[in-house]
């Protein structure tokens, strides 16, 4: 989606000039793209638009060209950036905020409009935390976002209480599942066979970013643990 002129203007205001320039253009000028399907092969499409994916380079190149976005909102609205996500969340306690965030939501609308990278109405939603609650129905491009009580961020599953409930009780269906195929694949019931593939099929899925979700109540934990117990014993 990227628009390779308007990206290179972007590299040029960052002061990249001269050869390294003429060498982004040439890197990413005259691609060609094709899609394989067993051994079919369709016949090959221009690109005229886009960072390459797999590249070094690529994710780069559209940091950069994503970078000013954070600079949009007024000092009420905080930004978070991760790839092609954006997240602007603020403290709403009068109407006042509200129509602060609407107005961010607005200038973030203008720049996508401007750069050429369209916001997907339908992928968006507001979470509420707290017990203040504004009646306001945010708005993208004429499309109502909607409110949820829980939301998918980057594999973790919040809810409005921040309890993590949800996504502990997900992710150890996840892992029971896993963990029932490695008694299903593998025929030995040596121990530290069973330990080594827990290691490497079970583990990560409870170890991802536990600094975040990692469980406070007792129920949780036992639930967590009971993992574990199932694979070992």
């Amino acid at each position: 989606m990227v628009s390779h002129s308007k990206l290179l203007h972007k590299l040029s205001c960052f002061g990249i000039c001269g050869n390294l320039l003429r060498w982004i253009d040439e890197f990413l000028d005259n691609r060609t793209q094709c899609v394989r399907v067993g051994s079919a092969i369709s016949c090959p499409k221009q690109l005229i638009s886009g960072v390459v994916q797999g590249s070094v380079l690529g994710p780069l190149l559209f940091l950069l060209y994503v970078d000013n976005v954070a600079k949009l909102f007024s000092s009420s609205v905080l930004c978070k950036l991760y790839a092609d996500d954006v997240k602007l969340y603020s403290v709403i306690q009068t109407e006042q905020d509200a129509s602060e965030l609407q107005s961010s939501l607005d200038a973030l609308v203008a720049w996508s409009d401007q750069w050429q990278l369209s916001i997907s109405s339908k992928t968006s939603a507001v979470l509420c935390l707290g017990q203040t609650y504004i009646d306001q129905c945010y708005v993208i491009k004429q499309n109502n976002v909607s409110l949820v009580s829980e939301i998918r961020d980057l594999g973790i599953l919040i809810d409005d209480k921040l309890t993590m409930s949800q996504h502990i009780c997900a992710l150890v269906k996840k892992a029971q599942m896993r963990a029932s195929l490695i008694f299903k694949c593998f025929h030995s019931r040596h121990r530290a066979t069973l330990l080594k593939a827990f290691t490497t099929y079970v583990r990560p899925l409870l170890e991802y970013a536990t600094a975040v979700w990692s469980p406070y109540t007792l129920t949780d934990i036992i639930m967590q643990n009971r993992i574990g117990a199932t694979i070992i014993y």
